[in-house]
């Protein structure tokens, strides 16, 4: 069952109960004549009224944006939460008001309240009803981020607590024919039931003030300041080479709208820059569900560019070091370079997985070569002499060798040579899960095995697979 079908189901069963308990206590409140029952009547009925007025909120809070509401209809269930407020100011002003003439009446008749089970009847029912339909509403309301489902919540937790009120009231009013007349337990019994409805009245200014300052803010778009923190922490957790230089997020409805500026190396290719863009579109959905983000990047300055210092430069804007380059220009024309990368051990490849990426796409793209290679800390800067010619099953020995070892078997082989030097470079399945450091470790045993078992075929980099 989709959000939109459990807000609909939970608004009507409120319209359902709100009327059922309006009625009845409208009918029992007449026959006694107490001003707590009829004030949690009229409570009811304007939680009628509100609960209708929040099936057609959520009705219209459903309707996907378009060109007059591009960011949807979801702000209706603050004005409608807004509107139930200014209900509940009503009843509580209906009420004191009512209260206090009753209190300053000399007619004794004022005060009086009629016995009767029916009170104790329905004001018992009216509190388990409100039990249920509280932790029901506020359960669908925080699934589905509904301010109109929260207020109904809100609604029926405030009828729990005044019933109560009145409960004790009518209990006191019953009891006061007991007392002696003219004593001060008799005076305070008898204008119990009217207490009990400045408590009820008391309890919903309360609420008043609650449901209007937060309908109020999520209107004028006050920052979130706990979705903020999510999504910073997400980012540094996950994508820590691109840190956020500003964040907004705002609410409509159930949904959030992000805006961040995030800054990425300067000449960042507009494919790589939208391939990052995407991931963080990603990230933020999966932090905030159904958040829709809008990223702006933010250049870094412009530097003079050759090609080794261009390669340790945009490694620096990514947020890692290089301490091994090699740019390899073969017999047969093509240009390689391998790149030993500079990460925080502690890191996750997961979380620098992007990042990588997107440093080895530019660098294919600023120097115009044929292959990059990413490797971790391996020093690629000198190749040694092969004078052996290679076997014609080397490809078969080095898959031999990684069985042995129980490596992942390689996607793919190739050798680079230039003159008498070789450069083997041997692709295996990606290991997201590990650390930098165990990721370094792994290839590092790797390449040294390679080296042992088979010495004189070429310098061997063991890497993860493009993407």
């Amino acid at each position: 069952m989709d959000a939109d079908t459990r807000k609909k189901i939970a608004a009507w069963s409120s319209v359902i109960w709100s009327g059922a308990l309006a009625a009845t206590k409208l009918v029992v409140g007449l026959m006694t004549g107490s001003l707590g029952i009829l004030s949690e009547a009229l409570h009811s009925a304007l939680d009628l009224v509100a609960a209708g007025g929040t099936v057609y909120a959520v009705k219209v809070s459903a309707r996907p944006a378009d060109e007059d509401h591009p960011y949807g209809h979801g702000k209706v269930e603050n004005l409608m939460a807004l509107g139930e407020t200014l209900l509940l100011l009503a009843t509580a002003a209906w009420v004191i008001i009512e209260a206090c003439e009753r209190l300053m009446s000399d007619d004794p008749a004022a005060l009086t309240v009629t016995f009767s089970y029916w009170a104790f009847g329905i004001i018992i029912l009216s509190i388990v009803v409100d039990i249920n339909r509280s932790r029901m509403l506020r359960r669908v309301a925080k699934e589905t981020r509904s301010a109109a489902l929260e207020a109904d919540a809100a609604h029926f937790t405030t009828d729990i607590w005044s019933s109560s009120a009145v409960l004790l009231g009518i209990t006191g009013a019953a009891v006061a024919g007991m007392t002696v007349e003219g004593s001060w337990l008799h005076w305070l019994l008898i204008r119990a039931d009217v207490f009990a409805s400045l408590v009820v009245a008391a309890l919903i200014l309360h609420v008043c003030r609650e449901l209007g300052v937060q309908s109020i803010n999520n209107l004028m778009d006050k920052a979130n300041g706990e979705a903020a923190a999510q999504i910073r922490s997400a980012m540094a957790e996950r994508m820590p080479t691109y840190p956020v230089s500003k964040l907004r997020v705002r609410e409509s409805g159930a949904r959030y709208y992000v805006d961040m500026e995030v800054q990425v190396p300067h000449d960042l290719h507009v494919d790589t820059a939208h391939e990052i863009a995407d991931a963080i579109e990603a990230l933020v959905a999966d932090t905030l569900e159904g958040a829709e983000a809008f990223i702006h990047m933010t250049p870094a300055q412009s530097l003079p560019e050759t090609p080794e210092f261009l390669i340790r430069r945009l490694a620096l804007t990514h947020r890692f070091g290089v301490h091994g380059l090699l740019l390899l220009h073969t017999d047969d024309g093509r240009f390689i370079v391998a790149v030993d990368l500079e990460l925080p051990p502690g890191a996750t490849m997961a979380a620098w997985q992007v990042a990588v990426e997107a440093f080895r796409k530019e660098v294919l793209r600023n120097l115009k070569a044929d292959v990059v290679a990413l490797h971790v800390e391996p020093d690629l800067r000198h190749l040694p002499s092969f004078d052996t010619p290679l076997p014609a099953d080397w490809e078969e020995q080095i898959r031999a060798t990684l069985i042995r070892r129980g490596a992942p078997l390689p996607t793919r082989m190739a050798i680079h040579t230039r003159g008498s030097e070789r450069l083997c470079l041997i692709y295996i399945p990606r290991e997201p899960a590990l650390t930098v450091e165990e990721s370094h470790s792994r290839l590092t045993k790797l390449n040294k095995k390679l080296t042992e078992k088979l010495p004189s075929f070429a310098r061997f980099m063991v890497t993860y697979e493009e993407t």
